[in-house]
């Protein structure tokens, strides 16, 4: 979608990631515009790879993995001004939650066959 936009850049660092979609720029910058004086908060979280609906997760109850969470915070001085800017940054920190999620992943669960 990113390269059919024209969106080049975006589209080669979108394939960098691993572990997560792009972001979705036009929300967040939309946001940002709006709360220009309040800061960001990006939370990354592994260990609930294999669960893909909130019935699953009920069923893994309790869970047999670890579940990590890391959360950075970002002062709104610290955001920059205007949209290109602001959209680089936001697949900058993407990037940053790709990679800490590559480090910090568990391995996947080994399925057993269920006792008859």
């Amino acid at each position: 979608k990113l390269r059919k936009k024209g969106l080049h850049d975006e589209a080669e660092q979108a394939e960098r990631m691993h572990h997560v979609l792009p972001p979705y720029t036009g929300g967040a910058i939309a946001a940002l515009s709006t709360a220009k004086e309040a800061d960001v908060i990006f939370v990354a979280h592994t260990g609930l790879e294999d669960l893909s609906a909130l019935s699953a997760l009920w069923r893994s109850v309790p869970l047999e993995r670890p579940v990590q969470v890391r959360y950075w915070r970002v002062q709104f001085t610290d955001i920059p001004v205007g949209s290109e800017e602001q959209n680089d940054w936001l697949y900058d920190w993407w990037e940053r939650v790709d990679e800490w999620i590559g480090l910090n992943r568990s391995p996947a669960r080994v399925q057993t066959p269920a006792s008859p």
